[in-house]
């Protein structure tokens, strides 16, 4: 159910999704924001601060060929409903390409937004700094990326016409938003730069020499998901807005229970953005 013009990997997942959701609301969203690990919070931020209407929440795995996450910190719950009476779908949890997903599935959460009518996509993760003077706790506001995952997310999509997707990719993440973004960041006193995300296959964490060949490759922050979702976007024609949040500083070891302890503090901030920046999404 993607806009008609646009590629597709033609699997037909995504129409008994929507189908399934609209049985439940009719409501359009205007954006998709995918919440990553521990950053469910979000929500309640956000509606605190803009005010909310009366959401629907279904759970993903109500919503056929959609597979539940099976990673800690994503509660696999579809967040249908209003910030400051903007309509906005939250995905809590997003399908992970090293979970043995296939991209296709990996990128379901900008396919279903996209299906439901969203034309802005904001990608929110939790990210191993690799810039020394970038701190832990950090936002940092995505420009472009390295996508080192293995593999394209347009792997195998057509357009219409049968013809490969080649989509430009020059400018994934949308300058505007990324500047507002900023902008609100900055105002809040929340520590905050910009760059570069490098997308790992995972779910192993990076080598030290892995993390210099990185650094010296451009990348600020390192992750195993967002590009996904990311360049399915942008071959959608929808608008892109990454937000990494920084678990560990640069050389510092993590497990996934810190970064899931780390990610709450940046849930207050990802749902400011939303409630400040929903107008313009």
């Amino acid at each position: 159910m993607s806009p008609e013009g646009v590629p597709s990997p033609g699997d037909g997942v995504v129409e008994p999704i929507v189908e399934a959701i609209r049985a439940r609301t009719d409501l359009r969203p205007v954006a998709g924001i995918v919440l990553g690990s521990g950053l469910g919070d979000a929500i309640t931020g956000a509606r605190d601060r803009a005010g909310s209407g009366e959401p629907v929440e279904i759970p993903y795995a109500d919503l056929p060929g959609f597979p539940p996450p099976t990673v800690p910190g994503h509660a696999g719950t579809l967040w249908l409903g209003t910030i400051a009476g903007r309509p906005v779908a939250f995905f809590q949890g997003r399908v992970h390409f090293y979970e043995g997903h296939p991209m296709p599935i990996a990128s379901l959460t900008t396919r279903v937004a996209s299906g439901l009518g969203a034309g802005t996509m904001v990608l929110s993760a939790a990210v191993g700094g690799l810039d020394p003077s970038i701190p832990g706790g950090s936002i940092v506001v995505v420009r472009d990326h390295l996508n080192l995952m293995g593999r394209s997310p347009l792997a195998g999509w057509r357009y219409p016409d049968g013809s490969p997707a080649f989509v430009d990719v020059s400018e994934v993440y949308d300058p505007t938003l990324a500047d507002a973004a900023l902008g609100v960041l900055r105002k809040a006193g929340t520590p905050t730069d910009e760059g570069v995300y490098a997308a790992m296959a995972g779910p192993s964490y990076e080598t030290p020499a892995e993390t210099q060949m990185l650094r010296r490759l451009g990348a600020t922050v390192v992750g195993m998901s967002t590009v996904p979702e990311a360049v399915v976007a942008r071959a959608l024609g929808m608008r892109v807005l990454g937000l990494s949040f920084v678990t560990n500083a640069a050389g510092a070891s993590v497990s996934h229970e810190e970064v899931l302890l780390a990610s709450k503090t940046a849930a207050e901030a990802i749902g400011r953005i939303v409630a400040e920046l929903v107008d313009a999404f």
